[in-house]
């Protein structure tokens, strides 16, 4: 794990965070939030590049909220955003980083309707919280808690692009993709294997009987 470093969001909070190297390349973000009176942990988030296998839209990324698989209820350190009745930000949401290179010009503010002026990050899917980390219900997140999702994740997306060993992980978590592209392929090439061997019998059967016609 890496030393500990320092940002703060365009509304003013600072964050503290060490940031590790997850199994498959994943940058995991153990996330504390900075006051007077010191740093208080809120929680993980760990951010990778886009998980399907041929992702319609090139270079996204995945933001999950929590370390751990799939499954949220399996999730450990699910970080705390939130307000009081949904502090719990939970599940995972595929971004684009490219959203943060708009400017005034190419770019309207989505609540106000003019030129944004500080771009965010756009997310694809309601954010949705809970009262506790895991085995309650997920609900919408409140207007509250989203706007504080939105302004860490748009900083910590920053912080992602400027680290200089993203690349790295990055192309790590490339060939864990390229392994599950090449057993998903897998079976198709078997198929296509075992109906051209049936064919090769069928064409040698065929061939038989025709050499056969003709010796007679």
């Amino acid at each position: 794990m890496s030393g500990t470093k320092l940002f703060t969001t365009a509304a003013g909070v600072t964050y503290s965070y060490a940031v590790e190297t997850g199994e498959h390349g994943e940058a995991v973000y153990n996330l504390s939030r900075v006051f007077q009176e010191g740093a208080f942990p809120v929680g993980a988030i760990v951010l990778h590049p886009d998980y399907n296998l041929n992702p319609a839209t090139p270079g996204l990324l995945n933001v999950q909220f929590g370390k751990g698989g799939v499954n949220r209820n399996e999730r450990t350190d699910v970080p705390m955003i939130g307000g009081q009745h949904d502090p719990y930000v939970v599940g995972h949401q595929l971004i684009n980083p490219a959203d943060l290179d708009a400017t005034p010009e190419t770019d309207t503010d989505a609540e106000t309707g003019k030129p944004a002026a500080d771009p965010k990050i756009r997310f694809s899917r309601t954010i949705a919280a809970a009262l506790t980390e895991t085995d309650s219900p997920a609900t919408t997140a409140s207007t509250e808690t989203f706007r504080c999702v939105q302004d860490l994740v748009t900083a910590l997306v920053k912080e992602y692009r400027a680290d200089k060993a993203t690349p790295k992980r990055e192309a790590l978590y490339a060939e864990f993709l390229n392994g599950q592209r090449a057993a998903a392929i897998q079976p198709e090439i078997d198929t296509i294997t075992a109906q051209i061997n049936a064919l090769m019998i069928r064409r040698a059967e065929l061939t038989e009987k025709l050499n056969g016609y003709k010796a007679a």
